[in-house]
């Protein structure tokens, strides 16, 4: 979890820079990462140049795969892990599917969730394992926080539990989970910690040295401000090499290969770490752009984004208090980058996101209710907006959204 971050005069200095490496930024607010990410403004030029390759016919598959290795060495960085324990997948139920699947489960095997809190294909995953009699255990959640407490109770008195799952920032309303407290807890009871880190990666600060997740699964097209089809699987190398892959191909066998359509009919010996996750071929043109934003992520730092981003949620959600909407309140430490608008009523709050997209105010509404979700191309400008696009909304409409 992040403790009291203060940027310093550079990191400052960088996000107010990178704010005009996305135009989209500049032309409108955009709260709305948590549906998408805005891209950089190199983006275009640098997908034209690869397309041209293929139009071409000079494309160097070679220089492809150096692509993807430049973007597992990026993710790496961005979270703290070796590359060996990164592998490229589709999307974050991708990831999370491949870990489901190659656990050796037993009948009668527990996964603790919390559906109410949890994108839905967080759920399906582990639910689909009910055929081979696991059981699903799904907690309350109080107040759309994560019942660590309960959960953190439930594993010291369970003999069966093998896996607890969680999103690091739900995606509905928004707020982060206590992995550090969690990620213990589930050390110590020798249960597996697996994170849908869709609504975390690239916005919140994570440090896997030093927080003991066993598996994370990110996508490309949010915080990591890239496109859709693309994604990164973390898992640990102790919990990793004790897994087997349901599906397999020749990138996660080790062969003694020339070419990557060798084959070798020794026995099968996967790859080490993550690595026996890989699949093939990758998206090699998402590859070419995440990389691109992976480094300019970490160029500005994430526990300065996360500060940043999380500071503008803050006065965001402050401002909206004042002017008496219904607003998710989580306690401090555990307030991230979203700031939800609760309805009990779907029509107002779609109403009120068509006012805010008439005065250039992108927001989402999820459920029933309207989420505003913040990146580092944001600043306090942006909340003014927002904030004065608002008011005059909930002036004349407040009361529809109780």
């Amino acid at each position: 979890m992040l403790t009291q971050y203060t940027l310093s005069p550079s990191e400052t200095h960088r996000l107010a820079a990178s704010r005009h490496r996305f135009p989209g930024a500049l032309t409108q607010t955009y709260f709305d990462v948590a549906s998408r990410g805005l891209v950089p403004d190199n983006a275009p030029d640098r997908a034209h140049a690869h397309l041209q390759q293929r139009v071409q016919g000079t494309a160097d598959k070679n220089a492809y795969f150096g692509l993807v290795e430049r973007a597992r060495a990026g993710f790496a960085q961005l979270i703290g892990a070796a590359t060996d324990e990164i592998a490229i997948t589709k999307n974050v139920s991708d990831g999370l599917n491949m870990v489901a699947a190659s656990i050796a489960w037993h009948a009668g095997d527990e996964v603790f969730l919390c559906s109410g809190v949890e994108h839905p294909n967080n759920i399906y995953a582990w639910r689909n394992l009910e055929g081979l009699q696991v059981s699903i255990r799904d907690f309350a959640s109080a107040d759309g926080l994560f019942p660590t407490d309960a959960v953190i109770d439930a594993l010291q008195g369970s003999h069966r539990a093998r896996v607890v799952t969680l999103s690091a920032t739900s995606f509905k309303p928004g707020f982060r989970a206590d992995l550090d407290r969690l990620g213990a807890a589930c050390r110590s009871a020798g249960v597996h910690l697996v994170v849908d880190g869709a609504q975390s990666i690239g916005v919140t600060h994570l440090d896997l040295t030093r927080t003991p997740i066993d598996a994370f699964a990110a996508s490309a097209q949010k915080g990591l401000c890239s496109l859709y089809g693309m994604g990164f699987l973390y898992v640990r190398r102790e919990f990793a090499e004790t897994l087997t892959p349901r599906y397999l191909a020749q990138f996660g066998v080790e062969l003694e290969a020339n070419h990557e359509a060798d084959y070798d009919d020794a026995p099968i010996r996967y790859q080490g770490a993550a690595q026996r996750f890989n699949l093939g071929n990758y998206n090699f043109l998402a590859s070419l752009l995440v990389g691109d934003t992976l480094e300019l992520l970490n160029g500005v730092g994430t526990q300065a984004i996360d500060a940043h981003v999380t500071r503008l949620a803050s006065a965001l959600s402050d401002g909206l208090v004042n002017l008496g909407a219904p607003v998710a309140r989580a306690p401090e430490a555990l307030r991230a980058n979203m700031v939800c608008i609760e309805s009990h009523n779907p029509d107002a709050a779609a109403r009120l996101q068509a006012h805010l997209q008439a005065h250039k105010v992108q927001a989402a509404v999820r459920r029933s209710a309207l989420r505003f979700s913040l990146h580092l191309y944001n600043n306090q400008a942006d909340v003014d907006t927002a904030l004065a696009a608002c008011k005059g909304w909930l002036d004349l409409h407040g009361k529809t959204l109780r």
